[in-house]
């Protein structure tokens, strides 16, 4: 599992919040990714487009592989078994579906009819025979969501293998508000509605566990996108068709759901650890201010390349950030602004903060007391709107390198980071500004790139620069939404960093956007 995604999702996690998010996330993290930029560029690749934003919505575990063509009317040989705890938290367990319980309620009991394989299938394909109009499958199955938007996440498909113990396997899961156990064709299923603040103020998620015995495995399908209703993604699921390879595979080798628990139980109970790693929540002023750029300077950062004549995978090249603009309007992004909203090229954001004259809206940002997540929500506490702005600027690329490069990724993000105490700088929080009965504030957004050119040929609006030779200078131009209160916290990193501040970051040096006027 990386936990690096968590952590900068939540870089400074309040312990309250820890049980709310240690099954809602940690159960949805990718586990293998040998670094932070081959991860960054793996993602980048995958779609043609910049990495999504940071969601719940994270690709499942290193077994993401099954197999056998899972054909309608299945028998149906096992199924789920759910107990709730306290109001909101709903324990899952599996067993035969032809058993219940004994009088004791015993798994053994439940478990007697169900065999454990030896041998599991190897790999899986999922196709979806059925799909709401305007929705595509993408991501090699993985992922549905609409065409002419792939960043939504509407439909997040992924998958567990089961342990060679199923009567010690159990799936928890919190903030449920809602549950169904159903029947898809000839597979048990469970649906669950999902909520995160008790006033309903914040979407709540859709989850559907598919228990699929034949190939030992769960199929989980995880909703964000509230436009989604349930019967769409019952239908979504009941037309899920399962193919897989002939290759097989030892239950004893496979990386089960038992195996991931363990390794989510171990790593958050590490998860102040990163430091080890050269990433942290707060560091000396001087270790910002030794190689600290300013707008106009000329400064080294190390990019992916996969020119094919290459056997280099990461170049230096030369970054300048050569003008910047702030505006409360999207027609700082010139005279096609309009296109740029309609194109669904860039996020959500640029359309969902401005009005149809593009004019930016405010902010809402809840500051919340965390529940537990079993036996109570969070709560809002305190509410309030923020004004907001759009910072643009261009940034040169130049390569300096004698090999011509092609398709070369950069990340230009804005960090803010706050003096904090005895001469120490730290990621800014403003939950921590004033005093109050509140656990974090709801930030819907960080400060990754909203817009971003890449200035080659038939970039389909990726973060790459298609062609960079030896000696040329490429311009790209890049916008970002920031919260006009927080300008005077900016910095951008050209390395890609927005939660954490990392040695590999503070080395290449941030550009210093704090003078910004609003």
């Amino acid at each position: 599992m990386n936990l690096e995604n968590l952590r900068e999702e939540f870089p400074e996690m309040p312990e309250s919040m820890r049980t709310m998010i240690e099954r809602e996330v940690a159960a949805q993290m990718s586990v293998e990714t040998p670094t932070r930029k081959a991860e960054q560029h793996q993602k980048n690749r995958s779609t043609g487009r910049k990495k999504a934003g940071k969601t719940f919505l994270l690709v499942a575990a290193a077994a993401a592989i099954m197999c056998t063509t899972v054909a309608a009317g299945t028998a149906i040989r096992a199924r789920f078994f759910t107990e709730t705890e306290g109001d909101y938290g709903v324990n899952i367990t599996i067993g035969p579906a032809e058993t219940e319980t004994d009088s004791e309620g015993s798994m053994a009991a439940m478990l007697d009819g169900l065999e454990v394989p030896e041998e599991i299938p190897a790999s899986v394909t999922v196709e979806a025979s059925y799909l709401p109009e305007g929705m595509v499958q993408y991501d090699d199955g993985w992922k549905i969501d609409y065409e002419d938007d792939i960043w939504g996440g509407s439909f997040s498909i992924t998958e567990e293998i089961v342990g060679e113990n199923p009567a010690e396997t159990q799936i928890s899961e919190t903030n449920v508000v809602d549950s169904e156990e159903l029947e898809l064709n000839g597979h048990y299923a469970l649906w669950l509605e999902k909520e995160y603040l008790d006033d309903g103020s914040e979407n709540t998620t859709q989850m559907l566990y598919i228990l699929y015995p034949e190939v030992w495995r769960i199929l989980r399908i995880y909703c964000m996108n509230g436009e989604v209703t349930k019967d769409e993604l019952l239908a979504v699921a009941e037309g899920l068709v399962v193919t897989g390879s002939e290759e097989t595979m030892l239950l004893a080798d496979a990386y089960t759901i038992d195996d991931r628990e363990t390794d989510v139980e171990t790593e958050l109970e590490d998860y102040d650890s990163y430091e080890e790693n050269g990433a942290y929540t707060a560091v000396e002023a001087v270790a910002v201010e030794e190689n600290l750029h300013q707008i106009g300077d000329s400064f080294e950062i190390s990019t992916y390349s996969d020119s094919e004549a290459d056997e280099e995978f990461f170049h230096t090249v030369s970054v300048r950030v050569s003008e910047t603009w702030v505006s409360d309007n999207m027609s700082i992004l010139g005279d096609d602004w309009h296109s740029i909203l309609d194109s669904g090229i860039y996020t959500n954001d640029l359309q969902t903060y401005s009005d149809e004259d593009g004019s930016l809206l405010p902010m809402q940002i809840d500051y919340v007391k965390a529940g537990d997540g079993v036996d109570s929500l969070n709560t809002v506490v305190k509410t309030e709107e923020v004004e907001q702005k759009l910072i643009c600027a261009t940034i040169e690329f130049t390569n300096n390198g004698d090999a011509d490069l092609h398709n070369v990724l950069y990340h230009a993000n804005l960090i803010t980071l706050t003096e904090d105490y005895d001469g120490m700088i730290a990621i800014y929080d403003r939950s921590t500004l004033e005093k109050g009965d509140w656990d974090y504030a709801t930030i819907s957004r960080g400060y990754e790139m909203d817009y971003y050119t890449a200035g080659g040929e038939e970039t389909n609006g990726s973060n790459y620069i298609t062609d960079l030779s030896a000696g040329e200078t490429v311009t790209a131009t890049v916008a970002w939404i920031v919260r006009a209160d927080e300008m005077p916290y900016l910095y951008l990193n050209m390395e890609g960093g927005s939660y954490l501040i990392y040695e590999e970051d503070l080395a290449t040096g941030y550009v210093d956007f704090r003078s910004l006027e609003s």
